[in-house]
């Protein structure tokens, strides 16, 4: 069992690395696509709630490590999935539910049936994993800032025109979203394109 007092302060420190992590993405939030809006909130919500419900699951019991990774989880999806509008906070929220009730049920599982160290030697491991997936989050938004973004003439969304469907149009190429917009704009260019 996971002593409860470095279980809270382990939360803690979690907690802080996102909102850490999401005060620095909100800079690049003009460069931030629906779809890298979607995969913020995911990494927020299910990476915060796997840390949290587990070390408070390995603490105290499944209720409480359910309530806690699952309120932590979803709260912290849905803030910083709000840069990708609401697809975003709906992913970032559901990431968080399932974050925070898989790593409670880890901690309890642990606890309760394994002595000695596989608490901590996995207390470490989430810790590990997690602080990867928040430097790889950044990580990607950077890199997607860096890049030129596109918008697509049917829906103004931006798009990374290294992996968004494409379509040349009078020696032109426009960049598009989905494959729903790319016909749209086939069928009636005119109407998109804006001289």
């Amino acid at each position: 069992m996971l002593n409860l007092l470095i279980a809270i302060v382990a939360s803690i420190a979690v907690m802080g690395i996102s909102i850490g992590a999401g005060r620095y993405l909100r800079r690049y939030k003009s460069f931030v696509t629906e779809m890298l809006g979607m995969m913020i909130g995911m990494t927020q919500g299910m990476m915060t709630g796997i840390a949290v419900g587990y070390f408070v699951g390995a603490a105290t019991d499944m209720f409480i490590g359910n309530l806690v990774g699952m309120i932590i989880g979803i709260v912290f999806g849905v803030i910083f999935g709000r840069v990708g509008g609401l697809m975003g906070m709906m992913d970032g929220g559901m990431g968080g539910l399932m974050g925070g009730m898989m790593g409670a049920m880890l901690g309890v599982m642990l606890q309760t049936l394994y002595d000695g160290l596989a608490v901590p030697i996995t207390a470490g491991a989430v810790a590990f994993i997690y602080i990867i997936s928040m430097i790889a989050l950044v990580r990607l938004v950077h890199q997607s800032a860096v890049a030129k973004m596109a918008v697509d003439p049917v829906c103004d969304m931006k798009v990374d025109p290294n992996t968004a469907l494409q379509h040349v149009h009078e020696g032109k190429t426009y960049y598009f979203c989905a494959p729903a917009c790319r016909k749209l704009f086939i069928k009636t260019p005119e109407l998109y394109i804006h001289l």
